[in-house]
């Protein structure tokens, strides 16, 4: 919970949109927690709601169950993790256009991009998102599954060995 992570973005998202936003589950920890929490206290309306510090196969199988992962990144991620969770398991993403999020995020298939800056621009996204069912196709999600991805570090493994 950093700004960084665009914690106060996805927050002020989620009031703008009111009674009719979706449910929200954050988890995690971080500087931003007591803003979070106070956050929620003076705008209990939300429909948000905080976990902390959820393990990580939780984490995934929240993942798995959720009709999307948001990462609204407000800094240039290098190859962000949850973002393959996801994919492997056939959960779309709404993430900020920045950087490596955004390139990773094929608008529209495996997901939806907003301008990583603005709430109002953030709010429309998950409106719009909520309107168009996104449905990964199995070839993103195979290229992030565990089985592809032991496949290709073995092949370069075997490269490394044979020179």
């Amino acid at each position: 919970l950093d700004k960084l992570k665009g914690i106060d973005i996805l927050f002020e998202a989620w009031k703008q949109m009111g009674a009719s936003a979706p449910k929200l589950v954050v988890c995690g920890t971080g500087p931003m927690e007591e803003w979070c929490r106070k956050f929620l206290v003076d705008n209990p309306k939300c429909n948000i709601e905080m976990r902390g510090f959820v393990s990580n196969q939780e984490v995934k199988k929240l993942i798995a169950n959720s009709k999307a992962l948001i990462l609204p990144t407000q800094w240039y991620e290098g190859f962000p993790m949850t973002i393959v969770e996801a994919f492997s398991v056939g959960t779309p993403v709404i993430g900020s256009n920045l950087g490596n999020v955004g390139d990773l995020i094929e608008d529209g298939v495996s997901g939806m991009k907003f301008r990583h800056s603005s709430p109002e621009a953030f709010k429309q996204t998950v409106i719009s998102f909520r309107e168009k069912a996104i449905q990964i196709p199995e070839l993103v999600m195979r290229q992030y599954c565990t089985e592809e991805n032991y496949s290709r570090l073995n092949h370069i493994y075997e490269a490394v060995v044979d020179c």
